[in-house]
């Protein structure tokens, strides 16, 4: 009974995924112009990556920046316990 609530706990941490999406104009593009993945070592405790979407998007604009944490960047993440903690992104030009 123990190991079947280590494998369920383990299935649900490493399930979970997170969002964030900085809009700026208000409309939802569907489609990234842009997508990257940032590394991160221990956690990223401290660490930052700076993104220049406006060299992405030139003279379109910028609509919209999102970071998220897929179910592979938790993966990684826990198979490594944090040692490599990588993070996706994508930037969405109008």
């Amino acid at each position: 009974m123990k190991k079947i609530f280590i494998c369920i706990g383990l299935a649900l941490a490493l399930s979970a995924c997170s969002t964030q999406r900085f809009d700026l104009d208000g409309h939802h593009a569907t489609i990234p112009t842009y997508e990257g993945t940032s590394h991160f070592v221990f956690w990223g405790i401290g660490q930052e990556k700076d993104y220049n979407p406006r060299e992405i998007c030139s003279n379109r604009g910028v609509s919209a920046i999102d970071t998220h944490h897929s179910f592979l960047d938790g993966l990684l993440g826990g198979i490594t316990w944090g040692i490599y903690a990588p993070e996706s992104y994508a930037i969405y030009c109008k």
